[in-house]
Formats: C-alpha cells, structure tokens, sequence
C-alpha cells in the first residue's frame, strides 16, 4: 500500500527546524464519522524513546585533586553507562489565567496572566557497586567541591599547592545534555541541555543487622540542582553530537564473542567433552 504523497510534515509548521520525522496530522485521525484505513499509517502513534545522558563538562575543581581523570571518567561512567533509569526531565508549559465575570449566570472570561515552563529536576537511578565507588565519588565531589559538612568549607580550598582562586559555580557544578532519539537513533527528537548541576546527597548511608531477613542491594537516588535550557539550538546542537555517534554496525549480535578459547587452567584437564571424543578418535580399530 502506497503511502500519502505528504504523509510527513517536513520543515514546514510545526516541523520547521527538526530534524526527526513528524506526522502530517491533516491526515490519519480515524475518530470522525468513521474510520479511513487509507490513512491508518498516519494513525501511527507517538512512543517514547529512552533518554540518554552525554556529559558535557566535568567540575573544575576536580583539576586540583590527584587522579583528575579517574574521577572525570568515573562521574562519565556513572551518568552515562551506570545509570539504570533517568526522571525528572520536564519542559512542558503552564499557563496561568485570572477570570472577570460574564452576566450573572456565572460565566467566565479568562485572560492569560502568566506562562511558565516546568522546571527540570533530574535524577539518576542506579545501583551501588561493591565497595561503594559511587558514594565515595558523591561524597568527595560535595565535600571537596562544595562544603564539608563540619568546617562548612570546600575541603579543595585546604590543599597545598594549586588550588582554586574562587568557588564560583562552575568550579563545582557539571553539565549534561539528555536527547531523547527517534526510533532511528540517528535524529533528536527532544532535547534538554542542563549546567549548574551538583548532587543534592550521596543516599542513605546506613548499618543494620537482621539475621533472619535477606540481605539488600543498595539502591542510589541521586537528584541533581540544574538551569535547563531548551529549544530550537539545543536541538540543532544536540544533533550535531547525535551525528558524531556512529550507529552503523553497531549490532549487539554482531559483536565478537567475549572468550576465544578455553582457558590453560581447563584446558590442562584431560577429562572432558572434546578430550573423549580425541579419545574416541584416535584409539578407534579399523574395520577389516
């Protein structure tokens, strides 16, 4: 079946300056009278991609520490490839409106007074690893990059030698872009490119004891302060970044198999599945 000749909006109306495919919705509404399977594939419905998280920038003051990349990485690590799931991410618009009355049978005029948008809070689920990597990293990036809990200072103000000259917040905040892809995972669909970001905790950190319960994982929520910016030159700026990922190939069931070979210490074992068959075949009689 052939599809409409402009069953996509493209870079007109609503869809001028995106880069993803929309939806012309003249077409595909089948809650008239009637439906019209001619247009079922403009019926096509919107589904939610998962996010991804790119870190843009790191704290400055992790330049003052020892093992600067280390800790560059491992904040890279854990809000990109650690985090199990993303909230928190809003950009939608509020409008606010006051009323005067219309006759006296309670009517209402309503006149716009205010718009705003939602302001993003984001957090990063993940789980703890063992010997708790993440929360030690939390809690240096707040006691060294922000204040100590006792002395109410940045503990990176201490250090001899270099240290930083301001506390200003670009010294202890990070920023991150989160794209939302299409179904293609080549175009952005949305966008949120968020600075002023700092851990607001490291998690409960606790002790107990119970024998007679399960042990349990340790289960981080971390919310992080951000100023979001969104529109039009975050998308195109995100789309650049998008471009630089290359998705070709990239076939989880094309990848080479993570061990070639059997390892010595199994291999030495002279009991086994291909050790018998050898076996087999090396003592077989030859058939007269």
């Amino acid at each position: 079946m052939a599809r409409l000749t402009d069953t996509l909006l493209t870079n007109k109306a609503m869809a001028r300056g995106k880069t993803h495919y929309m939806l012309n919705p003249l077409y595909g509404g089948q809650h008239g009278f009637g439906p019209d399977l001619r247009q079922w594939v403009n019926n096509a419905a919107y589904v939610q991609n998962h996010i991804f998280c790119l870190l843009l920038e790191a704290p400055r003051f992790l330049r003052f520490l020892d093992d600067q990349d280390q800790y560059v990485g491992s904040i890279r690590a854990m809000m990109e490839l650690h985090t199990r799931s993303i909230e928190g991410l809003a950009s939608g618009l509020k409008v606010e409106t006051a009323s005067t009355p219309v006759g006296g049978a309670g009517e209402e005029q309503e006149e716009v007074v205010d718009v705003k948008r939602d302001v993003s809070k984001p957090v990063h689920v993940l789980h703890e690893k063992a010997g708790r990597p993440f929360q030690n990293l939390l809690e240096t990036w707040i006691t060294y990059g922000m204040m100590d809990p006792a002395t109410k200072v940045a503990n990176v103000g201490a250090l001899a030698g270099n240290r930083p000259t301001d506390m200003l917040p670009d010294e202890y905040t990070a920023t991150c872009l989160y794209i939302e892809p299409d179904r293609t995972h080549r175009k952005v669909a949305k966008a949120w490119l968020c600075t002023n970001m700092f851990p607001k905790g490291t998690g409960d950190i606790t002790g107990k004891r119970d024998l007679t319960s399960a042990m349990s994982l340790l289960e981080l929520n971390v919310e992080f302060s951000a100023i979001t910016q969104v529109g039009l030159g975050v998308d195109t700026m995100a789309q650049k970044l998008m471009d630089a990922i290359n998705v070709t190939n990239a076939n989880p069931n094309l990848r080479a198999a993570f061990i070639d070979s059997i390892h010595a210490d199994v291999q030495k074992i002279k009991q086994g599945y291909q050790p018998q068959i050898n076996e087999f075949s090396s003592t077989a009689i030859q058939a007269a």
